[in-house]
């Protein structure tokens, strides 16, 4: 039995040593690379190229180790086995996976193809057959993507910077040609068969067919097989595929050692009786393992020893020449000294393997330096497939967002299109350069956007975003459009105009009534009460800066804090006698007052207990002055910025007033038969043009001698209002018209008969509804439109009535409970109105305090909660003495 040697590179045994040493031995370089399940990689295991069994090939020392090289050489044989351990083992693969560290498997999938390439390249460099070995019996078609590849590598990268790097050392004469011993011969093995065929060589015969024409149609072998990475044989008589059907490769070894044993005492053939002559007895020792020696002796006749040898005959007697045609005979094969092939081997090695596998190696010849530097990239056909993918996903992506694009546009749009541009974008991205690409595609868009496409959308104070370009000229907000245009009235309700969405308090406020009373006849002729505002002493003036925080501490130290004793005061307030109401209010008395519970919710009960009918006593004493409190000169130098709250620092006004109260005629231009007509109040939906009837009775308290003076006065001026004398004072039964009125923004206007319910007035004639329902009670600013818009509290009528006593105003808004804002005229003291008169108070159109203005809400779920979005608070009502009928 011949010897067999091992050993891995570069510790050489001293067997090796001698036999690389030699000069004049020439042997053919058997490399054997590919797949291996089994835990020390061994691929050979399987050959049964050696006169020993597989055992005795067990590794020592290490038991894996990828990029690891061990010769094989059995003494007295023509040929050396290169065993190449590498990425592509399966224990090797795993040992990997568990050290590496990385957030996709792509790019560590690509190194570990990248450095099974490198082994493959090298060996088709440094051997004259390869043993390409797979764990199935199926052809990986990956393979052909390395395998091309690795040809585009050495066309355009090799055969530039090799023969350079050769041409100072003593090995280029042994492989000047073509840069290598030969195009090698692959052999492709495979393990392992998947499924029982009836015809093994017809089944062999198909795969070959099936991988000649793979590698064929990829160029990867040609007809000129020195251009060829590497070749298989023209001669179909001359197999290049081996299928083991052998199932104890992975048997137990001890069963194998007994089968080895026995095979070595049956190697001479011998017949039964001469079998039976040496026993002592007939029976004795029977070959248990007799049908077994002849099956293993039927398989031996077809091994893969044999074919081997096929091919390792030729290249010892003539070398291969797999070119086809006109190449043939062309073809480079060299056989060096084992001393020149181990100094190939080493220089290749160098260049290949451990240069590329160093991170710190610096390449001086440019064309090795791009061979080391594209290496990687030319192998990496999943990444670049993926990164061609999201490209072409990113292009299309990208085209999508351009099209159609306004000449400017909003956010709103750009990320509406963003998205669609993404849809587009994630259905072709795959793999690890789409998160990349993605932020560059929306980086892109958002240029495309900001680059003058970005409409400017500052919101106007109804919260529509302006429309045009953000660079446009801007002064203030006056130069700003939402390109919104609603439908709103004058202050005193006759005419009806476009308003453009305001971008600023004083043009929702003021400018737009200012010029809708140029062209209403009646606001040109109505008497008008003027709003305290900001008069300048000279022309440096500016806003008056003023806390946010102050102001909400006042507020809650006047609404939050207030002791029990105050609360229960406040709550009692209707249920004060005639006589304390007056005596507290010094001849001005309030009717009603703010509640504890300010939403209306605890006192409407009460409100729709009482009847419409009812009529209250107002207790007022005639001819008794009121004690005025000593008010604080408004500054002259600073104004307040937006509108005047209850809590505003005293002396601070605003610039301009948001409010508006007019007497636009007599009391007769309103008829409670037919309301409010189109002619006169524009707008106003059917059965909902009318004011509410507020019947009070007064009694008027007076001394004898200015009783006798108003008989005289009353004489004169022809009264006719129905009085009652008695011992207390006289009585009046007042009529008063109220009408508080809500405007949508369709356009639509609509009266109230009670703070959750919209007025629907009889068809015969006015509305029975009494007004004490929205008198005495909060209401809500905003409300549904019966067209299911928003409504807004945008004026409130009064019908004064004749008798010697004025209506008083003093309207509080209040808006949002949270915030506590409560916004006030700024009049010193409730503002009178004249006897019968018609007037017509407007209320802000937007409200604003020191800060941003308060946006409307989009919608009112329920009439409960639309006091909870501000309201008009109770008491805005009262009753004084007409000074005028007092005679001195």
């Amino acid at each position: 039995m011949d010897k067999i040697i091992s050993c891995n590179y570069p510790e050489l045994s001293p067997e090796f040593t001698e036999l690389f040493n030699d000069a004049e031995k020439t042997l053919i370089i058997v490399g054997v690379i590919g797949k291996s399940n089994l835990p020390n990689c061994n691929k050979m295991l399987c050959f049964d190229l050696f006169s020993c069994h597989s055992i005795f090939l067990q590794e020592d020392g290490p038991e894996r180790a990828e990029n690891r090289i061990k010769f094989y050489y059995e003494t007295g044989s023509n040929y050396i086995f290169l065993h190449f351990e590498t990425a592509y083992d399966h224990h090797i693969a795993n040992d990997l996976i568990k050290k590496a560290d990385f957030d996709y498997f792509l790019p560590f999938n690509t190194q570990m193809r990248t450095r099974f390439a490198r082994m493959i390249f090298f060996a088709t460099q440094i051997c004259h057959i390869v043993v390409f070995v797979e764990t199935s019996s199926e052809f990986d078609a990956s393979y052909l993507s390395i395998f091309k590849a690795l040809k585009i590598i050495r066309e355009k990268y090799v055969l530039k910077f090799l023969p350079k790097l050769l041409k100072n050392t003593n090995i280029s004469g042994a492989i000047a040609r073509e840069y290598r011993l030969c195009s090698p011969r692959f052999i492709f093995f495979f393990e392992k068969i998947s499924r029982p065929v009836d015809n093994l060589i017809s089944y062999e015969i198909e795969k070959e067919e099936q991988i000649y024409q793979m590698l064929r149609s990829n160029f990867i072998i040609t007809n000129n097989s020195n251009l060829s990475l590497f070749s298989v044989p023209k001669n179909k008589n001359k197999k290049f595929l081996y299928i083991n059907t052998n199932d104890k490769i992975h048997s137990d070894p001890v069963v194998d050692s007994v089968e080895f044993l026995l095979q070595y005492i049956n190697a001479t053939p011998e017949t039964e009786e001469e079998l039976y002559s040496i026993r002592p007895y007939r029976g004795y020792a029977t070959n248990y393992f007799q049908d077994t020696k002849t099956k293993d002796y039927e398989e031996k006749q077809k091994s893969f020893l044999k074919l081997l040898n096929e091919h390792i005959e030729e290249a010892m007697s003539t070398g291969f020449d797999d070119s086809i045609a006109k190449y043939r005979g062309k073809t480079h094969f060299v056989r060096p000294g084992m001393k020149m092939w181990y100094e190939i081997f080493k220089f290749m090695h160098k260049i290949f393997i451990e240069n590329a596998n160093n991170p710190n190696f610096e390449a001086n010849d440019p064309d090795y330096k791009a061979y080391l530097d594209n290496f990687y990239k030319i192998l990496d056909i999943d990444q670049q497939f993926f990164y061609d993918s999201c490209t072409h996903g990113y292009d299309l992506a990208l085209l999508n967002y351009s099209e159609l694009l306004p000449h400017h546009y909003s956010k709103s749009y750009h990320e509406s299109k963003l998205a669609s541009a993404l849809e587009i974008f994630h259905k072709y991205a795959r793999g690890t350069e789409s998160e990349s690409l993605e932020d560059k595609l929306r980086d892109t868009c958002e240029a495309i956007w900001l680059n003058g496409k970005q409409q400017c959308e500052l919101l106007s104070l109804r919260g529509n975003p302006c429309i045009l370009l953000t660079k446009h000229a801007s002064n203030e907000g006056t130069n700003h459009s939402s390109g919104v245009v609603y439908i709103s009235t004058c202050n005193c309700g006759k005419t009806q105009g476009r308003r453009e969405d305001p971008y600023t308090l004083k043009k929702a406020n003021y400018e737009f009534y200012q010029i809708m009373q140029q062209s209403c006849s009646v606001c040109e002729k109505a008497s008008i009460i003027d709003f305290p505002i900001f008069i300048p002493s000279s022309s440096e003036y500016k806003a008056a800066q003023v806390s946010n925080k102050n102001i909400m501490n006042l507020i809650l130290s006047e609404f939050s804090n207030k002791t029990p004793n105050e609360e229960e005061k406040n709550s009692d307030q209707h249920h004060l006698s005639a006589s304390q109401k007056t005596q507290e209010s010094e001849s001005d008395l309030s009717i009603g007052s703010i509640s504890d519970d300010e939403l209306g919710i605890k006192d409407k009960k009460k409100h729709q207990d009482d009847s419409d009918d009812e009529m209250n006593e107002i207790i007022v004493k005639i001819g008794e002055i009121d004690v005025k409190e000593k008010q604080t000169e408004a500054s002259t130098t600073e104004y307040l910025p937006g509108m005047i709250l209850a809590n505003s620092p005293q002396g601070l006004l605003p610039q301009f007033p948001s409010w508006s109260l007019m007497c636009i005629g007599a009391s007769s231009l309103y008829s409670h038969n037919t309301g409010l007509t189109e002619s006169q109040q524009p707008g106003f939906l059917s059965g909902s043009q009318f004011l509410l009837a507020w019947d009070v009775k007064v009694r008027l308290e007076h001394a004898q001698t200015w009783a006798e003076n108003y008989e005289k006065n009353r004489s004169r001026k022809k009264q006719k209002q129905l009085t009652t004398q008695n011992s207390s004072g006289t009585f009046f039964t007042l009529k008063i018209f109220i009408g508080m009125e809500y405007e949508c923004f369709a356009r639509h206007r609509f009266t109230m008969d009670s703070n959750h319910t919209v007025l629907r007035g009889a068809s015969g004639g006015g509305s029975k509804a009494c007004g004490s329902k929205v008198v005495l009670a909060n209401m809500p600013l905003y409300f549904l439109c019966p067209c299911r818009q928003i409504g807004q509290l945008i004026r409130i009528h009064v019908v004064t009535p004749k008798a010697p006593v004025n209506i008083t105003l003093d309207p509080k808004i209040k808006i949002r409970r949270e915030t506590e804002n409560i916004f006030v005229t700024g009049w010193k003291e409730p503002v009178k109105l004249t006897q019968s008169a018609y007037w017509v108070l407007r209320l802000p159109y937007v409200y604003q305090a020191e800060g941003d203005p308060i946006p409307i809400p989009q919608n009112v779920p329920s009439s409960v909660e639309a006091l909870r979005y501000g309201f008009l608070m109770e008491g805005m009502f009262g009753i004084k003495e007409d000074e005028s009928d007092v005679l001195p």
